[in-house]
């Protein structure tokens, strides 16, 4: 079994800190994240809501889908607290299904 990828933080090598890539072919859509550098994905996600109007506050929810997995690679393990807001935001989606239907 090959062993976890290792992420960067403060000069120190982690393998728990979830990472994040721009893809290259999406660079225009993020003006001022450079493509192509592994960033751990919180920072990532602080970026990309920088880029965002202020007119439109960011909830819970939309923090947990910033990063566009078709804009985006990933490496490492998520947290334990993005699993949990993950499982928050999902089950709140089924209950807001259910309550429309």
């Amino acid at each position: 079994m090959s062993e976890p990828q290792r992420a960067t933080v403060h000069g120190r090598s982690r393998a728990d800190v979830r990472q994040a890539l721009l893809k290259s072919g999406y660079a225009h859509l993020y003006p001022g994240i450079p493509p192509g550098e592994w960033q751990p994905a919180a920072v990532m996600a602080d970026l990309v809501v920088s880029l965002r109007p202020v007119a439109r506050p960011v909830t819970s929810q939309d923090r947990s889908r910033l990063l566009d997995e078709r804009h985006f690679e990933f490496r490492g393990l998520p947290s334990a607290g993005s699993q949990d807001d993950q499982r928050r935001t999902r089950l709140e989606d089924r209950r807001r299904r259910r309550a429309e239907a």
